[in-house]
């Protein structure tokens, strides 16, 4: 049976630990905001279970990586394995993960993948693909406020 991605205390630092191919089990390291969003927003703990909807958006968004790996965002969200089943993300959930979603820049070329992620799954329940802004996006809207000053 496979093990569902869990949060764990580790080296001092909060880690999702998720199942990854053929390659076994792997610690991801956290953003900031992706621990925010975890241990101060959804009050996980150390073990705790963390919903495949929630690995997975983080994963796509760049909130979950692998430090020492330069891995793009959507292949390794694509990786995970084992992540379906265990704990389901609750509505609260589900809003909270949205609103991490709508606060970060995602990569240019992980935007179009996120907006589908976005459209099949429940994340449809709390915002809207369109909501979600890529890093060139933001600076371009940025660029326009400081023209206008």
């Amino acid at each position: 049976m496979a093990i569902s991605p869990h949060l764990v205390f580790e080296g001092n630092e909060w880690q999702i630990d998720i199942s990854i191919g053929q390659e076994g089990r792997q610690q991801f390291a956290l953003s900031d905001k992706a621990e925010a969003l975890l241990v101060d927003d959804l009050e996980y703990g150390n073990r705790d279970i963390v919903p495949w909807l929630t690995t997975k958006t983080l994963a796509l968004a760049g909130g979950a990586y692998l430090r020492d790996e330069k891995t793009d965002a959507r292949d390794l969200a694509w990786s995970i394995t084992g992540a379906d089943g265990g704990r389901e993300a609750t509505a609260d959930e589900v809003e909270a993960v949205a609103e991490y979603l709508k606060s970060v820049e995602i990569d240019q070329h992980a935007v179009e993948t996120v907006k589908e992620h976005v459209r099949t799954t429940r994340l449809s329940e709390a915002m809207s693909a369109d909501d979600i802004e890529s890093k060139r996006d933001r600076m371009n809207g940025l660029r326009g406020i400081a023209k206008d000053l």
